[in-house]
């Protein structure tokens, strides 16, 4: 079985998030159909933006998924919108497998994305290349547990630590 991680930027940080929404569902069918309808799992971080949007296209075109809380759904969802709340309740429902991570109550360090990452074989970010911030974080905490980091928003690129380099004027 091979698991996929998906991770993303919240709706505020990306610059047009229909585009990236269908992106999304365009990426899960392709890697749905590559590694085979019954042999593949995605994890997928229940957090508002990229995480509602992937398990939304699992369960449209009927991919198994596995889903990443910090907290209970309730917890997780208690200062989200209500629709926000409800997409959340309907993809609890609906994952195939649940893993709650709570955060380190002395760091405050959320455990959601190494969780995820650790679990994943590989993982696809949808990533407009920020160096800093929760998801360039993930995508380093991947470079360092040795996973394949692709980046969902250059046509499936490999990411690799070039990206993390300033760039000379």
């Amino acid at each position: 079985m091979y698991k996929i991680g998906i991770i993303g930027h919240g709706p505020e940080r990306l610059d047009d998030p229909d585009k990236v929404q269908r992106l999304i569902g365009l990426t899960i069918e392709l890697l749905g159909f590559q590694y085979g309808e019954d042999d593949v799992v995605f994890n997928i971080q229940g957090a508002i933006g990229v995480g509602l949007w992937a398990a939304e296209a699992c369960i449209e075109q009927g991919f198994k998924y596995h889903l990443f809380l910090p907290y209970s759904v309730e917890e997780t969802s208690k200062h989200w919108y209500y629709d926000q709340q409800q997409r959340l309740l309907n993809q609890y429902n609906n994952a195939y497998s649940l893993t709650i991570c709570k955060p380190d109550e002395l760091t405050g360090e959320d455990f959601v994305h190494k969780s995820l990452i650790d679990q994943s074989n590989f993982v696809v970010f949808f990533w407009q290349g920020m160096k800093q911030g929760k998801t360039a974080n993930a995508v380093k905490h991947a470079f360092s547990v040795n996973k394949l980091a692709l980046n969902a928003m250059q046509n499936l690129e490999l990411i690799t630590a070039r990206d993390f380099k300033r760039k000379k004027k």
